[in-house]
């Protein structure tokens, strides 16, 4: 079986096969195409708060934000997952 991820892979050597360009978008321009999609609009303004193509690293920085304030910080993209071996007590 097939996952969604090996059929866009698929679909996109396709199309650099019969020669066509794929276009790489930021975050900003994807959300700006697809306007009503949350997760589209909270990773753009991550992007954007940090600096975006600016930034030689951009997902690294998002997903190691220590703006704790934000109110998007929870929901922030390319989080590592974070094992609270700490609180361990």
């Amino acid at each position: 079986m097939t996952s969604g991820l090996e059929k866009a892979r698929e679909a996109a050597a396709a199309r650099r096969a019969a020669g066509l360009k794929v276009e790489r978008l930021d975050p900003i321009e994807k959300a700006k195409r697809k306007p009503t999609s949350l997760r589209l609009a909270i990773t753009a303004k991550c992007w954007d708060c940090q600096g975006g193509a600016a930034d030689p690293n951009p997902r690294q920085r998002i997903g190691t934000c220590e703006v704790t304030r934000c109110p998007l910080h929870p929901v922030r993209p390319w989080q590592k997952g974070e094992d609270d071996d700490s609180e361990e007590g």
